[in-house]
């Protein structure tokens, strides 16, 4: 019997496009709506998932209660950056970034219903910058730090995997679950960047040490490094861990010609990075990812990337 074809779903809405950060900001509207247009040229059998708002007591999986009223004062006192860091808001930016994370627990439930093996979650603004009591780097909720939480006690999911290939180290990801051996966290990032983080001698601490995976590259190195550190270290690691569900912090800021980025991937190197995750997952996860959007910052690059990401899940 041949096996059972994959099915990819695809989340993005221009909602999203409410949370303004200003003129001339990188993380953009503008950005969005030039991958929201590319995304809606996806195959017809690329199944569009739907989104919803994420509960408050959702956001409390990863973040302090503290830190979530804080967001919401600094958004309806009309602020124009959080106090906690360097993230721009509107007075449409906690609603945004609840819907964000909201859209990115649908998708894992869809996953784990089988409506798709996989998801690309397109949303705005990112998340992986976000501790749990902190907002920085564009970044306001943590989404898929909420989502590996959430996978755990609404699922019974008991290993997640996290993989982060944005350019820049996913510090507030890393922070969350530091401590924690049932979340294996594995950045593959440029050296020496935002947020000045993520050396390679970082491996967790506590009950968690040996669950963090630090892989930073050096600045203009090409997708050949990357795939030859992924083969080396990331391929073995997944294996020891055996995951049951694999997120994908999914930046396509290391792509070639990104303004803030300073790696040289091209879309190929992140339809074989795709394509080595959908080995993982198929081999330990029953086939099940969700992947998320965190950085990509040249509009035509970022949707071009995503595009063909998209198209290696299935």
């Amino acid at each position: 019997m041949s096996p059972k074809p994959r099915k990819t779903g695809v989340h993005y809405d221009a909602k999203y496009e409410r949370h303004d950060t200003g003129p001339w900001h990188p993380e953009s509207a503008t950005r969005y709506r030039t991958l929201r247009a590319a995304l809606e040229e996806l195959p017809k059998d690329v199944v569009r998932i739907p989104g919803r708002r994420a509960t408050t007591a959702e956001i409390l999986m990863a973040h302090e209660a503290w830190y979530h009223d804080v967001v919401y004062q600094d958004v309806e006192g009309f602020a124009d950056r959080l106090r906690t860091g360097d993230t721009a808001i509107c007075e449409e930016s906690y609603e945004v970034a609840l819907e964000a994370c909201g859209a990115m627990l649908e998708c894992a439930d869809a996953v784990m219903r089988g409506d798709v093996n996989s998801v690309f979650c397109a949303v705005r603004p990112p998340g992986h910058h976000a501790t749990a009591t902190r907002g920085m780097g564009f970044c306001i909720f943590n989404h898929v730090a909420v989502a590996a939480r959430y996978l755990q006690r609404k699922h019974g999911i008991k290993r997640v995997a996290i993989i982060d290939w944005d350019v820049h180290h996913g510090n507030g990801t890393e922070e969350i679950f530091i401590e924690d051996p049932s979340v294996y966290y594995i950045s593959l990032h440029e050296k020496d960047i935002y947020p000045f983080t993520g050396p390679a001698s970082e491996k967790g601490r506590g009950a968690g040490e040996g669950f963090t995976l630090n892989l930073p590259l050096p600045g203009a190195s090409d997708g050949a490094l990357a795939l030859k550190t992924w083969d080396e270290h990331i391929t073995p690691a997944i294996d020891s861990f055996k995951p049951e569900f694999l997120l994908v912090s999914a930046g396509f800021d290391a792509r070639e010609h990104d303004p803030i980025g300073g790696l040289k991937w091209t879309d190929e190197t992140f339809v074989e990075m795709t394509r080595r995750c959908v080995a993982h997952a198929g081999k330990w996860c029953d086939g099940r990812i969700v992947s998320m959007l965190e950085g990509g910052y040249n509009p035509a690059g970022l949707a071009s990337a995503a595009v063909a990401h998209v198209k290696a899940l299935g």
